[in-house]
């Protein structure tokens, strides 16, 4: 009976788990799922890696990417800057939802473009 009743309690703690999991995975209104901010966060990363290796003056480069970049990632994905930044809020305000997020980055990203450099 103790083995029954303890394997119950393991089994409800092991549950419990998987649906808070589940639960911070799916984000509220107003915030894109995780899948997209990866694909935005990538581009975001890319662009300004290119930015930087480009020799353009820091001033100069977050400049371009204010004003022209930053604008065109945003139509890109049908966005606004208010929603990518409660988007960001939201994922940033717990370090595992963050870690979640730039897995899923990682795995977005070409890997095969490192190879070599």
């Amino acid at each position: 009976m103790k083995t029954r009743l303890l394997f119950f309690l393991m089994m409800t703690v092991v549950f419990s788990a998987c649906r808070e999991e589940e639960k911070k995975l799916t984000a509220p209104a107003g915030v894109l799922p995780i899948d997209s901010a990866a694909l935005i966060l990538r581009d975001v990363h890319e662009l300004e890696s290119a930015l930087m290796v480009s020799g353009i003056r820091q001033d100069s480069a977050q400049t371009l990417y204010r004003l022209r970049l930053e604008p065109e990632l945003l139509k890109k994905y049908r966005l606004d800057t208010a929603k990518l930044n409660r988007t960001l809020r939201y994922y940033s305000s717990e370090p595992a939802l963050l870690d979640s997020l730039y897995h899923l980055v990682l795995k977005k990203t070409d890997s095969s473009a490192y190879i070599g450099h």
